[in-house]
């Protein structure tokens, strides 16, 4: 669990770094002056609840306690927070304040129990498209088909960025099974957990609303043709090399994509490096013919809102593991970096020209 004086500080990090959010700003500094205060009924609640969960990444706690008070305020119009949110019709011009004092007076039951029990999902687009490129470099320039198995992937958005925004060059074709793997899977098709998605998001971050809300009824448009198009399995994400070897047997002439985003990025060091191991085994009967890739925010670095693109392949008889960072991205700086040379000399087969499609910079 974590206790107030560890989180008092990463909310108002929190409330620093969403300065051009006022609605979400407002709420994380009245909590920190909340519980500086002394410790008001719903955190003691709140710390019974998460008395057997740990957060290891900054943003995890108060992001799960955000995306619990925004699913109470989406599910019902009454919520004295509605008239606040622009997500349930409300503007940001005043403080939210005095709607999030009322409603922690007396929150539902529903509000504890999400979180004691949910996991934030979200889907960003910038990051989802990741895949598609360097699936192009990794396996298209090989023309290799290949699986692609996500963890923690929620209703399985990021796996269908294709689908959303078509990319130059890219071949779906070569996809044989779109796999995820979360412990609690998300159904677009059912209201309530479309909701809780939707929650996700902070109640000020509307054009990101309204992209999941297209791209989600574009997937939904999709499984109702190939209900199989995307397959999510629970399974916890430490579990997922298990769940490759078991459900997965390497095929000759077929390859292995796996991605992962915030995942490894929770997990405190020795679990990661057990993790990486068991990752790295699953990966070998695959040879140089898998990929995984790592969307995680920097490890070590406290209060940190700088991502990572790590990918790691296998190489040589011996199968060694090879990882590199492809790409940074520091989102309060707003800033990019994307070496699209070492992306190259990195992911394709030595000898092969870089794609005439891929050139440039990736859209931002």
């Amino acid at each position: 669990m974590i206790d107030k004086f560890a989180f008092i500080p990463q909310i108002e990090r929190a409330a620093e770094t969403s300065q051009g959010l006022p609605v979400t700003s407002g709420m994380l500094h009245f909590l920190a002056a909340e519980l500086k205060k002394g410790d008001p009924a719903w955190w003691k609640h709140t710390a019974k609840a998460w008395e057997k969960r740990s957060f290891v990444n900054w943003t995890e706690a108060w992001g799960l306690f955000l995306a619990a008070i925004h699913y109470e305020a989406l599910s019902d119009a009454e919520n004295p927070l509605v008239p606040y949110f622009p997500s349930c019709g409300g503007t940001a011009e005043a403080d939210p304040s005095t709607g999030l004092a009322q409603f922690l007076k007396d929150p539902p039951q529903s509000f504890f129990e999400n979180l004691k029990k949910s996991h934030k999902r979200v889907y960003l687009a910038p990051r989802a498209r990741l895949w598609t490129s360097l699936s192009q470099f990794f396996f298209q320039t090989r023309r290799l088909p290949f699986y692609f198995l996500q963890i923690n992937a929620g209703a399985g958005l990021d796996m269908a960025a294709d689908l959303y925004e078509p990319v130059k060059g890219f071949d779906a074709g070569l996809i044989e099974a779109i796999i995820g793997l979360d412990p609690d899977p998300l159904e677009l098709h059912d209201i309530n957990q479309r909701r809780w998605i939707t929650a996700c998001y902070l109640p000020d971050q509307m054009p990101l609303i309204e992209e999941f809300d297209n791209s989600a009824d574009i997937l939904l448009e999709r499984l109702g043709k190939e209900s199989d198009f995307i397959q999510v399995f629970p399974s916890l994400p430490e579990k997922a090399p298990e769940f490759l070897a078991e459900n997965l047997p390497a095929e000759e002439d077929i390859g292995l994509l796996i991605m992962n985003t915030a995942t490894t990025g929770r997990m405190i060091d020795a679990d990661y490096f057990a993790y990486q191991k068991k990752m790295f085994e699953a990966m070998k009967p695959w040879g140089d013919r898998a990929l995984w890739l790592e969307i995680e925010s920097v490890r070590g670095e406290i209060y940190s809102a700088t991502f990572e693109l790590r990918a790691w392949k296998l190489e040589g008889p011996e199968a060694t593991p090879k990882g590199q960072v492809l790409a940074r991205f520091d989102f309060s700086a707003r800033k990019t970096d994307y070496n699209m040379d070492l992306v190259s000399r990195f992911l394709l087969p030595p000898g092969v020209p870089l794609p005439e499609e891929t050139r440039g910079s990736p859209k931002k």
